[in-house]
């Protein structure tokens, strides 16, 4: 444990401090504080009030979305490179990690699939939660506020990762895994409560959840299938 969080540390400027620094130091903000709380304890609330004009104390979603996504490619670039360096203590092969063409592909073009998640994801919730007649821009920005949560979860996710190089801790790695599923599922049901539970009865509204993660589940598994399909044929 010594000896690989001070190198991790020390390799710091060699994947993308200088990267990290100008994004977080520089844009940072209370705005940022605020939103990223919001965000995290009630994000259905949240976007309501953003899309009822109460946006003063808010910094911008979407912008704030970039901003997250160009810190877990920093904490995935680390990552990565201590898959190099460092011997890892989970049974699964690193290899696959490391030379996996769809990861390399979803890295390379993260911020077209990032523009594409949100305006699908947000087209569901259009479709299930309809009962307040929102216009589908201010789905968009439910599914905004909730999707900063769910990058807060996986960078949180992705930093649990580097347990697998330190032995007696190894195990966390896994463990990350295996309940990022439930807390995104638990999250996103909270969430879409937060702004249309009122709307409809329980059972209704736990159908409507029930299928927008069935939705979401169907467009990965799509999505997957059709990368395989184009980089591995």
């Amino acid at each position: 444990m010594s000896v690989f969080w001070p190198q991790v540390l020390q390799n710091f400027p060699n994947v993308g401090w200088s990267q990290f620094k100008q994004v977080w130091v520089w844009h940072f903000e209370k705005g940022i504080l605020f939103t990223l709380k919001e965000a995290m304890f009630r994000p259905g609330q949240a976007a309501l009030d953003y899309i009822n004009g109460k946006r003063i104390r808010y910094y911008n979603v979407f912008y704030l979305i970039l901003l997250l996504v160009g810190l877990g490619i920093f904490i995935e670039t680390v990552y990565v490179d201590s898959l190099h360096k460092y011997h890892s203590f989970i049974p699964e092969d690193t290899a696959d990690k490391i030379n996996n063409p769809i990861y390399e592909f979803l890295g390379k073009y993260v911020k077209f699939f990032l523009a594409l998640a949100i305006p699908v994801f947000s087209f569901n919730s259009f479709v299930l939660f309809n009962k307040k007649k929102l216009f589908y821009s201010e789905h968009l920005i439910i599914f905004g506020m909730m999707y900063m949560g769910i990058i807060v979860f996986t960078l949180v996710c992705n930093l649990m990762y580097f347990f697998e190089f330190i032995e007696p801790l190894s195990f966390l790695s896994g463990f990350a895994d295996a309940m990022m599923p439930f807390i995104l599922s638990i999250y996103m049901a909270y969430g879409f409560y937060g702004a249309f539970g009122t709307d409809y009865k329980k059972w209704n509204f736990a159908l409507r959840v029930a299928l927008y993660l069935t939705l979401i589940i169907v467009e990965l598994k799509l999505l997957g299938f059709i990368l395989k399909t184009i980089l591995l044929n």
